[in-house]
């Protein structure tokens, strides 16, 4: 089944169909991989890509999945329904806004309004549920507005900071 999902503003485009014993086969353009997941007994689960293990946060909220580890920090990734979808491209406006995966308290702001940004370049960092989370700039761009300082608390969803084209 052809599924369409944003991460972190990004869209991708993958196929999904299910195996045998949970494990399902997903290609994404020529990458081809197996994804598993399990539930831990701390209420984690443990996903596996590719016969790679990693434990994980997922919490939900609507179409959207909010997934955080160690190593990857937190991910939004929404499902879209490609049955309902307008057929309109979501990226440009979805990466214009760095919004929050989870509700929780800027520590570190790292950019000013004004400030050209590179994709992957660290913007703000937040605490939520005692984890630090480092959120990046999903593309090249101009912060156009940084919504919270340092100490403030946020909620789920909440803008963070907006970005323009440079």
């Amino acid at each position: 089944m052809r599924r369409r999902y944003v991460i972190n503003g990004k869209v991708h485009d993958l196929v999904v169909t299910r195996g045998a014993n949970g494990v399902f086969h997903v290609s994404h353009g020529e990458r081809k991989f197996e994804m598993q997941g399990k539930t831990l007994p701390d209420g984690r689960w443990r996903v596996t890509v590719d016969q790679r293990p990693q434990a994980v946060w997922i919490a939900a909220q609507g179409d959207s999945r909010f997934v955080h580890s160690a190593a990857t920090g937190a991910l939004e990734v929404e499902v879209i329904d490609l049955s309902a979808a307008s057929g309109g491209d979501r990226a440009g406006a979805a990466s214009d806004l760095l919004q929050a995966p989870m509700p929780g308290t800027v520590i570190a702001v790292h950019v000013a309004v004004g400030d050209a940004v590179h994709a992957g370049q660290p913007l703000i960092v937040i605490e939520s549920m005692k984890l630090e989370t480092t959120l990046t700039a999903p593309r090249d761009a101009r912060v156009k507005t940084v919504h919270f300082a340092v100490g403030n608390t946020f909620a789920l969803k909440s803008t963070l900071v907006t970005l323009q084209d440079p």
